[in-house]
């Protein structure tokens, strides 16, 4: 060869060189010079989720826009991150952003399948994924995938392998609303990183690929199942798993434990989330990454849900009637099934298949055959579909969705802890919580504080008032002429203690005008249950509170004088072990005095005998049944029976429960002749009460 022939080579050659180191400094300037700093990978925030747990450390609800837990790579199992390198990216401790090789490869096998037609096949490294999901984006385009390479390299220069690892497995999706392994391991077999098994591992390295596509295939094709057994052998040829967890995990069929570990208290929950509100935004609520303990007892929400929805149930059950089937015609139970609201009572769509010796016999969804008690009241003919509940085990009553609704609280005296809620009969109904968002005229329930007032302004409980008829002349001109629940009877003289345990209406009002309304006024402002613009119908309960002040107002009568604030939060952490500012307040509880000790324990002994002998005597029974027990209480009804109260204490064990009841329509509207906080309220106290306490043990 010539050395002309030479130097023409050399001039191409460099040439050649010249013009591809020219074109890539091009794209490299041309493509990479908008793109975002690698340094910004190094303040990755991603969105947290919210956890709302019981003080017992139950789950109660999530709260999330990505449900995700952040974990230290160091804290990754070595299992799970080559489960993922194996399935993603098997050379990542090797290539500097870019695999070559898996470029080549996927290259090959688009062009020899025709994929790239339809879906090609990826090269992406891990480095890859990550600059596309954080920082260049998801654009389908040869534009993306130039700027993705740029910024793989650009990575690769400024942060550890390790980092960009940790990145990855903690951005990754999973499926499910799972993102990151921390919360995928969680979800799908209830577990935390270091308890998950070699074919767990596997499985989830399958995922993020196509994690809708794998799911779905759980229990279809073997796909899924030859991936991941193929992630097991490489385990195993890295020595990352032993032989003999290999050989186990091979025969073992594809299997998720979806968790199912929430606490049912929607009310409770969403209950925080407006708490919370007062303090911070909506978006950093859903992304904060806040782990709330609230001061819930799981165990005594079930129950007051339970005793709650019983009461609305039996109410409907005995004043409203049956209205018929659900549909006569319909016979497809597993769609009926799936619209069910969502309730502690266990509900069943049946249809009726024989009808006899007041059973009704009855075949579910699963053809099984349901045998539901039959009064003969229930108009029902066989091929009718019907609803039923589970009263015990195996039986079953037949069932109408309650068309009123109501509340409950259950509140800790001495700490003011909501150890108990429920704002309605569903969640799936309204969201609207009737234990802290509804104000209702409480009625007779007000008239402890009236007499508090009468303490407070010198008389004792053995004073007489008389309970005559009264007419007062309003401010407006017209005349106010009160009388008692019976209308017709007046009681004359009597204590003035009998006019609270028998709740004379009367009584109550010859009393107030014998002290006068502005002190009434004034000690109803102090336990917060009025404001400036009082008048005489407050004395009957004739204005608006929510029951969650009530109960509020009423722990002072069991807490020598001191009124509590009540508490619905005891902790506030973040997951990124960050400051929460607001943490002290959300927490705190305050207590105050508002009436005398001696004013306190006088009422209180009232109450305690509203349930021997007054308007609760209901409860009269419980004081021999329950030896040790402290019980007392008031009753409170509207007018037209419009709304039906009881608000009450239990002390067991030297420890006192507030206890509040609400019954009306959420819309108000009489309940019905008759329907009085003592017969549709005071029955929900009562069940609660006996399924809180064990019979016939000694409680002092």
């Amino acid at each position: 060869m010539t050395m002309q022939k030479l130097r023409r080579i050399l001039f191409c050659a460099l040439s050649f060189i010249t013009v591809m180191f020219v074109a890539v400094v091009f794209i490299f300037v041309h493509y990479g010079s908008d793109l975002p700093p690698e340094g910004a990978l190094l303040e990755y925030s991603p969105a947290l989720t919210t956890k709302i747990y019981s003080a017992d450390e139950k789950l109660i609800e999530e709260f999330a826009i990505e449900r995700r837990v952040i974990t230290k790579i160091n804290d990754i199992p070595l299992l799970v991150k080559w489960a993922f390198l194996i399935a993603e990216d098997k050379n990542f401790y090797k290539h500097h952003g870019i695999d070559l090789q898996s470029i080549f490869r996927a290259a090959v096998q688009n062009i020899s399948n025709s994929s790239w037609k339809t879906k090609p096949a990826g090269g992406s490294t891990i480095t890859q994924q990550v600059a596309k999901n954080l920082l260049v984006g998801n654009e389908k385009s040869f534009k993306r995938k130039i700027r993705e390479a740029i910024m793989a390299f650009r990575i690769e220069e400024s942060i550890s392998k390790d980092k960009i690892l940790e990145i990855y497995l903690n951005h990754i999706f999973l499926g499910k609303g799972c993102y990151g392994v921390a919360e995928a391991c969680d979800y799908y077999f209830g577990k935390c990183l270091n308890d998950v098994a070699p074919e767990e591992a596997a499985f989830i390295a399958c995922l993020p690929s196509a994690p809708s596509v794998y799911i779905k295939a759980i229990d279809k094709g073997p796909k899924m199942l030859l991936k991941r057994n193929s992630i097991l052998v490489q385990l195993h040829e890295m020595q990352i798993i032993t032989k003999q967890q290999l050989d186990d995990s091979l025969i073992k069929p594809i299997m998720v434990n979806f968790k199912k570990t929430k606490e049912p208290a929607p009310y409770f929950a969403d209950e925080i989330h407006r708490q919370f509100a007062k303090y911070i935004s909506e978006t950093d609520f859903f992304s904060g990454g806040y782990d709330v303990i609230t001061t819930m007892d799981s165990k005594i929400q079930n129950i007051a849900q339970k005793c709650l929805e019983d009461g609305l149930i039996q109410y409907t059950k005995s004043t409203i009637g049956w209205k018929g089937p659900i549909d006569p015609d319909g016979d497809d139970l597993k769609t009926i099934a799936s619209q069910m609201l969502v309730t502690v009572n266990k509900i069943l769509p049946v249809k009726v298949r024989r009808i006899a010796n007041n059973i009704l016999e009855c075949r579910d969804q699963s053809e099984a055959i349901i045998k539901v008690g039959y009064d003969g009241k229930v108009n029902v003919e066989v091929g009718d579909v019907i609803l039923c509940r589970e009263v015990a085990d195996h039986s079953y009553e037949v069932y109408q969705q309650p068309v009123v609704d109501g509340a409950i609280i259950v509140m800790e005296a001495a700490s003011g802890n909501i150890i108990a809620m429920s704002g309605g009969y569903s969640f799936d109904i309204s969201s609207f919580n009737c234990a802290t968002q509804a104000k209702r005229q409480p009625g007779s329930v007000i008239k402890p504080f009236v007499y508090a007032a009468a303490l407070e302004n010198g008389m004792a409980e053995y004073d007489e008032i008389e309970d005559k008829p009264i007419t007062i002349k309003l401010e407006n001109g017209k005349y106010y002429s009160p009388h008692n629940y019976d209308k017709a009877k007046v009681y004359g003289k009597m204590p003035m203690r009998n006019g609270l345990i028998h709740s004379r209406n009367l009584a109550t009002i010859n009393l107030a005008m014998k002290i006068g309304t502005s002190k009434i006024a004034k000690i109803l402002e102090e336990f917060e249950l009025s404001d400036k613009h009082f008048n005489l119908s407050y004395l009957l309960g004739g204005h608006e509170v929510s029951l969650v002040n009530i109960i509020s107002a009423f722990s002072a009568f069991v807490n020598d004088g001191y009124m509590i604030a009540p508490r619905f939060v005891t902790n506030v952490l973040k997951q990124n072990n960050t400051y929460v500012p607001f943490k002290k307040t959300i927490c705190q509880t305050e207590r105050r005095r508002v009436i005398s000790s001696k004013t306190a324990k006088t009422i209180k002994n009232i109450l305690r005998d509203t349930a021997r002998y007054g308007t609760a005597r209901r409860l009269a029974s419980v004081f021999d049944e329950y030896p040790g027990i402290d019980v007392g209480g008031k009753t409170g009804t509207t007018n037209d029976f419009k709304d039906a109260w009881f608000v009450g204490y239990i002390t067991v064990n030297k420890k006192t429960f507030i206890v509040g009841i609400f019954v009306g329509y959420r819309s108000p509207q009489s309940l019905g002749e008759h329907c009085t906080g003592a017969a549709v309220a005071l029955p929900i106290f009562v069940n609660f009460l006996k399924r809180i306490v064990p019979k016939h043990a000694n409680h002092k």
